[in-house]
């Protein structure tokens, strides 16, 4: 067959197919509806679900990629005259812009576990704050939980944890900087805190990183940057130690159990305790912890109704990270969202996370989420950390679980998009105005065990109005 037969062939096929699925499309919307039982008029319905959504993206990407190809061949043949040719790959640009996105904004994005609970399936599509408390009162739910909250104190082979310490001298987050004219910023300078302070980030002192990622990945290490021991360079800001066993991928070790390997020349000499490495660098860790221990992990998982079934998914949306002071304490500020490279790890953000990879999982598998539940690391009567929020959308629930075994369940309440992000904009002015009264510094506000009380009861006073807040416990 001549090509130019072939490229026709092909036009005519992909252009029909085209056809079919427009018409394909109005009914998967219309199904989509019935099936997620969302009001149209709602703006924060989804219209089509993300599967389709990433076929249907896929398919009009190859269709407009053809259409290229295909005037890039005529242009070379001379069959098109080079401004005919140019402006159907102008057009053909334009359209695939949307498809693409389409694409990147819809990729599949499934759980790495996914586990049946003996339970009898719900028909529902959408949980309730009655049948979250019915889930949550089976033994297999609480079996299940218990077993998940074990492992606190544990890090996984395939997993990254992070530490990171704030300095008094390096904790602040000062928002006057954005309110500069141009000749004033200039006349202030930039240093080392106020250009991480425009990324919104608050700057850490020193860091370090099991299970490091970068371009030449030492799968197990862990990175100390900004140590107080001298690297055997001692221009690099950081140095990766390696460990003296590997965690295997699927398996976990109790974070104080680890060892560094300290036969190499750059760690000769020193404790190859992990907890003793650390204190060596500079890290004030105690040797323990009546509560509050930061040498932990995050811990919990979510569960869903997936055609009926109840299942409990796990998904790595967030990174294993947490912070001391400058007295070894635990500062919580919630969930760490920055998967950038072990290496570029220089500050917090001031952005609660917002757990979008779960949604994407969530909403790509066409899961109906009950609840999340996730551990909190010290007993608290709020429970809430100082960033954070509570999974902040209709249908969805979030439960709390500190040291102690007893919970907070936070229900969220039905409210349009706007108002959940007129309840983000209220807890952003609370943390910055309770900042700004300790002359934006972080250390400030935790430090201050009656302000941080007083900002703990302000910031449950704004959930309140959002959520079904109800206690619960794991014992």
């Amino acid at each position: 067959m001549p090509i130019e037969a072939a490229f026709f062939t092909g036009f005519v096929v992909l252009f029909s197919a085209s056809i079919v699925l427009q018409v394909y499309l109005v009914y998967r919307v219309k199904k989509h509806r019935q099936i997620t039982g969302r009001d149209p008029s709602n703006t924060a319905a989804t219209h089509l679900s993300p599967t389709a959504s990433f076929r249907f993206g896929l398919f009009h990407t190859l269709f407009y990629s053809y259409i290229i190809i295909w005037s890039l061949y005529h242009i070379w043949a001379g069959t098109f005259s080079l401004f005919l040719g140019a402006g159907i790959i102008i057009v053909a640009l334009m359209f695939i812009r949307q498809p693409i996105k389409w694409l990147r904004d819809h990729r599949p994005v499934h759980a790495k576990l996914s586990i049946a609970l003996p339970i009898r399936p719900r028909p529902t599509k959408a949980a309730t704050p009655e049948l979250v408390m019915e889930i949550l009162g089976e033994q297999s739910v609480v079996d299940a939980i218990k077993r998940d909250l074990q492992k606190t104190r544990q890090i996984g082979g395939k997993e990254q944890w992070r530490l990171g310490l704030l300095a008094p001298d390096m904790d602040t987050y000062d928002l006057s900087y954005n309110q500069l004219s141009r000749q004033e910023r200039l006349s202030r300078g930039l240093d080392s805190t106020t250009m991480i302070n425009m990324a919104d980030q608050i700057p850490i002192k020193r860091a370090a990183i099991l299970h490091s990622t970068s371009y030449f990945t030492q799968p197990s290490n862990i990175l100390i940057l900004h140590g107080t021991t001298q690297p055997l360079i001692g221009a690099y800001p950081g140095w990766s130690y390696f460990l003296r066993s590997r965690i295997p991928d699927h398996e976990f070790r109790n974070i104080r159990d680890i060892e560094v390997n300290t036969d190499s020349i750059s760690a000769r000499n020193r404790n190859p305790a992990f907890p003793k490495f650390l204190q060596e660098d500079g890290f004030p860790l105690k040797d323990s912890y009546m509560d509050g221990d930061p040498l932990t992990t995050e811990r919990g998982g979510t569960i869903v109704i997936d055609k009926g079934n109840i299942r409990i998914i796990y998904f790595n949306y967030f990174i294993q990270s947490r912070l001391i002071d400058d007295e070894g304490n635990l500062v919580y500020m919630g969930l760490d969202e920055n998967f950038q490279p072990s290496s570029t790890w220089r500050g917090i953000s001031v952005k609660p996370s917002v757990s979008a990879k779960l949604y994407k999982c969530v909403a790509y598998n066409e899961y109906a989420p009950i609840v999340r539940y996730r551990s909190f690391p010290y007993a608290s009567d709020f429970m809430l950390p100082i960033l954070d929020t509570p999974m902040s959308d209709s249908g969805w629930a979030d439960l709390f679980i500190d040291t102690r075994g007893k919970a907070k369940l936070f229900i969220a309440k039905q409210k349009a998009l706007q108002e959940w992000y007129e309840m983000m904009e209220k807890l952003r002015q609370l943390f910055f105005a309770e900042l700004a009264r300790k002359d934006y510094h972080l250390l400030g506000l935790t430090k201050d065990p009656i302000h941080l009380y007083e900002y703990f009861c302000k910031k449950q006073r704004i959930l309140d109005d959002y959520f079904i807040v109800a206690d619960w416990s794991l014992v």
